[in-house]
């Protein structure tokens, strides 16, 4: 998916209100687990979270998503069709606080990609 189809669809699916305390392992599992129809409907449609930044460690740039004030860690997280190649739902996240570890350590692993199966 090119950058403009991405950043489009991060932002018709909710990129206001991304702001939160912490990210931790429970609130990206809830995200997906909330719309657990997406992934029973297309059993090739793939959950992702995506890191920018983790603690002001940056992956990957995720342009036009996160605005102009950035927080320490800033991630995407959603549903990608392979058939179509786009977005069925996803949401940016951003926090000023350190996320757990859990988060930050299976992100390094990814170098800033998580697949969820």
């Amino acid at each position: 998916m090119e950058p403009v189809s991405f950043t489009l669809a991060i932002a018709l699916f909710g990129l206001m209100g991304s702001a939160i305390l912490t990210i931790t392992a429970r609130r990206i599992r809830d995200w997906f687990r909330h719309r657990g129809q997406i992934k029973q409907s297309n059993a090739k449609i793939i959950a992702f979270s995506l890191a920018e930044r983790i603690e002001a460690k940056q992956y990957v740039e995720v342009p036009g998503v996160f605005g102009t004030s950035a927080k320490s860690t800033q991630m995407v997280q959603g549903f990608y069709d392979p058939d179509t190649g786009r977005l069925v739902d996803a949401r940016a996240l951003a926090s000023m606080e350190r996320p757990e570890q859990v988060v930050i350590d299976t992100h390094e692993a990814g170098r800033g990609l998580v697949i969820y199966t």
